[in-house]
């Protein structure tokens, strides 16, 4: 773990050495300052030397204004360091997760990975940033200090030395046991951030179905949870501080009534006694800190083991074997027995799945709801790859494609359409590099979305708020088609794209989607059977499997699945 975190250190060892060099300073300065005690006494007070009267006063200061300046430097160039760590850090984490597979997404919530993000590096940031200092400026002076006390007495300083194992032992032990409460109490804030998350995403579920004394009460549970995990973290952390005074005051203790004899004895004068006594004095404030230091570390490193938890995971350019790149699509798209199920899943999503669609051509994929319908798109863009079988294009695996090449061949238009907090602008052009705005504009116009962005406040550069919040479900959907229509690819995937429209709305988007589909293989997922009759191909998919495939006219002749869907929609309207 130590080696991991200091792999992000390594790149800016040349300030870290400099913040060394000033924290000697520091500690130097520090230990001079102890060191001056025994003058003052000795030279001063008892020999009444009038010349170290005049001296020493100005060396306390030259000291002073040292250790200012050293540790102005130490400071700034060691959190310069933390946050540097700490934002390299955020990068790659944040680039990691968004290259994770599918999968990934299906089993963490949006909240834990927010937490991970934010609160867990955060914490790796408060000990980067602040600890390290702490611990390299402290330990330094207490190097120092120890070699004031060494000097002045080797044998008092043996006694002294003989009591840190005791006073360090439960501290360390006490270090260990809050790592392990540090964790559980970041896992608690991940699963508030998924609470909070949950609830203001579907504050309109929430409120719709007057749930929010029940959101409320959720959320206090975990927090209370959170609460109590904390003040075991507090306990151990405050128990420390005790330990060390206690048995830093039975050391003391037995220094003074040694050192006391020696003074007495005339062994010592008492100048050097009590520059001893200063020095270990000063030794326990950097001590203490020492200990403050290794509660932050202990925290950071249970962060950092669930930050590389995630590093740790296989991203899918790991994971993809491709390596042909798809440039052009001739022939046909197949589905040979293709079978796949979800990991949270006991039954197959698809069982048994084959048929062929030549380029150019639409295919309808109808059905009841879980029928397999959307599985089928995921598993053509390469979401989830299937558990038998394969999907080929021109007769080569698309596994053999690299998945960039693959995606940019195919373009997708969704039921719960996915905007950003962004431009109209940026969302269309979203994918698209160094395109204009007379291209976007003409994307829009086809998509029937031009003339509603004209009368937004600021035209195309209008932001539309988180998820598209300030557009209404039918101008999400044509700024989302606008995007396919400018992505311009040769596979449609076209995923209830007309369901959040009007019976006006959708027949003039039926006409900006025919034009687009001309040419183009395409693959519409409806419930809205109007809106696949003259599709060249339609599947009827039950419960993953494939019962009856033709067209229209030949499906409604035979009476099976899909008349019985056709009549439920139009016979009842009749």
């Amino acid at each position: 773990m130590y080696k991991r975190i200091l792999e992000y250190v390594k790149p800016y060892w040349i300030r870290i050495l400099i913040a060394s060099l000033c924290a000697i300073g520091v500690s130097g300065a520090t230990a001079a300052v102890a060191w001056l005690v025994q003058p003052v006494l000795d030279k001063i007070f008892i020999q009444k030397n009038l010349q170290m009267l005049m001296l020493i006063p100005v060396a306390i200061l030259i000291m002073y204004f040292l250790k200012g300046v050293f540790n102005y430097y130490q400071s700034y160039l060691m959190r310069y360091v933390g946050n540097r760590v700490i934002m390299d850090m955020r990068n790659d984490l944040y680039s990691h997760l968004t290259v994770m597979p599918m999968q990934f997404y299906t089993e963490h919530s949006t909240g834990k990975l927010m937490s991970r993000l934010l609160n867990d590096v955060s914490i790796i940031n408060n000990a980067a940033s602040t600890s390290i200092k702490d611990l390299v400026q402290n330990l330094i002076t207490v190097i120092a200090l120890l070699g004031v006390v060494f000097y002045q007495d080797w044998r008092l300083a043996a006694i002294s030395c003989l009591v840190l194992p005791f006073a360090y032992y439960p501290i360390i032990k006490l270090g260990r046991k809050l790592r392990r409460v540090s964790r559980k109490g970041q896992e608690e804030i991940s699963g508030i951030t998924a609470i909070m998350h949950e609830t203001f995403t579907g504050a309109s579920v929430v409120k719709a179905f007057g749930m929010e004394p029940s959101e409320i009460n959720k959320f206090m549970e975990k927090n209370y949870s959170l609460f109590k995990i904390s003040m075991k973290g507090v306990k151990l952390t405050e128990l420390s501080t005790p330990l060390m005074e206690f048995i830093g005051a039975v050391g003391a203790s037995l220094i003074i009534w040694y050192g006391g004899h020696q003074v007495v004895n005339g062994v010592t004068t008492p100048g050097t006694f009590f520059s001893f006594l200063t020095a270990l004095i000063m030794m326990y404030s950097p001590l203490r800190a020492l200990t403050r230091v290794n509660a932050a570390i202990q925290q950071s490193i249970a962060a950092a083991e669930r930050v590389f938890a995630i590093l740790d995971l296989d991203t899918e350019k790991v994971t993809d074997k491709g390596t042909t790149e798809l440039h052009v699509i001739k022939d046909k798209i197949e589905l040979r027995n293709v079978s796949f199920k979800y990991p949270s899943s006991t039954k197959h999503a698809i069982s048994d799945a084959s048929f062929s669609v030549p380029h150019g051509k639409t295919v309808a994929l109808v059905g009841s709801s879980g029928g397999g319908k959307t599985t089928i798109g995921n598993l053509l863009l390469r979401f989830y790859e299937p558990e038998s079988g394969g999907i080929y294009i021109d007769g080569k695996d698309i596994r053999d494609f690299t998945l960039r090449s693959l995606r940019s061949h195919i373009g997708i238009v969704s039921q719960d359409v996915i905007l950003f907090n962004d431009t109209v602008f940026s969302n269309i052009a979203y994918g698209k590099k160094d395109i204009g705005m007379e291209d976007v504009m003409n994307a829009a116009k086809k998509a029937y979305a031009h003339d509603f962005i004209i009368k937004m406040p600021d035209g195309y550069n209008t932001v539309i708020g988180e998820r598209g919040a300030k557009v209404s479900g039918g101008e999400k959907q044509r700024i989302a088609i606008a995007r396919a229509i400018l992505k311009d690819p040769p596979i449609l995937i076209l995923d209830e794209a007309t369901s959040a429209l009007d019976t006006e709305s959708e027949h003039i988007i039926r006409m900006a989607l025919d034009n687009l589909m001309t040419g183009r293989t395409t693959f519409v997922i409806a419930h809205r059977l109007s809106t696949i009759k003259n599709a060249d191909l339609i599947i009827a998919l039950d419960c993953g499997k494939i019962v009856e495939m033709g067209r229209h006219e030949e499906l409604i002749r035979t009476g099976g699945l899909y008349k019985r869907l056709y009549d439920m929609q139009f016979t009842e309207k009749e």
